[in-house]
């Protein structure tokens, strides 16, 4: 039997639409977290996210004590067809980071912005800061 017909008969043994090493790649797709940038000055706390491809509806920002959770969502769907054939493939993202804010941040003036990709968010220093209880960041 030569190394042709070994490699053609393995081909035809696979079960139906199964792609070698795709169940690997979307593990690692879907298990991605955005890396941040946090910054401080005397006026505030800067904290930066980088997101790309994502909208403004995508992401969620909540504010309990001082405690910040910053989640996003995603699902995209690709149709292919070639030739009568079909191809669907699906791919849904979802993360979440959260972070401890020091007792001077002043969560009830948060602000965020997300544009060409980078979502930033504005944390104002105030040694007055009161606890807020929870609050949603509206993204601008």
């Amino acid at each position: 039997m030569t190394a042709a017909t070994t490699k053609r008969n393995h081909r035809l043994r696979r079960p139906l639409f199964v792609y070698e090493g795709t169940s690997e790649q979307r593990k690692r797709a879907t298990s991605w977290v955005p890396a941040a940038n946090v910054s401080e000055s005397a006026e505030e706390y800067i904290i930066r996210l980088a997101v790309p491809g994502m909208d403004r509806p995508c992401f969620q920002i909540h504010v309990s004590g001082k405690e910040l959770v910053i989640s996003g969502k995603k699902e995209e769907s690709t149709e292919k067809d070639a030739a009568g054939k079909s191809t669907y493939e699906y791919n849904y993202s979802a993360w979440e980071r959260s972070f401890g804010l020091p007792e001077d941040a002043d969560t009830a003036l948060t602000q965020a912005t997300y544009t060409n990709g980078e979502l930033v968010l504005h944390i104002p220093r105030n040694v007055a800061a009161i606890d807020s209880g929870e609050v949603d960041v509206f993204i601008y």
